[in-house]
């Protein structure tokens, strides 16, 4: 038997139709070495445990995930950011980019860490 802790999930869904689960790490937390995507949460008042403040992905979370990297990732951090939720998916980095997209366009959140001519960066 095991002594780690469960860590907590949360699971949503693309307008695709498809599922992404997601495993919840606190901001101080070490961040596994693997490509994904990933969003920038709050603890939410109310009937969704979260509240989803940027949604991007990358092919490292470590690196992309750094306190010290500017944009949107300090926007998000300076609205309250205090988890990160990490989905891990190998896949090619264009496909990892539209499945980030089509979960963007089902939860609207307000930043995003991608550039594109139909999903601007709202801060």
């Amino acid at each position: 038997m095991s002594n780690r802790a469960r860590r907590e999930t949360a699971t949503y869904r693309g307008t695709s139709g498809a599922y992404y689960g997601f495993t919840v790490f606190t901001g101080d937390e070490a961040l596994p070495r693997a490509a994904g995507i990933y969003m920038l949460v709050r603890r939410a008042v109310g009937p969704s445990a979260w509240d989803i403040l940027l949604i991007g992905e990358t092919s490292n979370f470590v690196d992309e995930l750094s306190a010290a990297r500017p944009g949107a990732l300090a926007e998000a951090r300076r609205r309250g950011a205090t988890h990160q939720m990490l989905y891990v998916s190998a896949i090619a980095t264009d496909r990892r980019r539209e499945a980030a997209v089509d979960l963007w366009r089902n939860i609207r959140s307000p930043l995003v860490a991608w550039d594109s001519e139909d999903i601007l960066r709202r801060a």
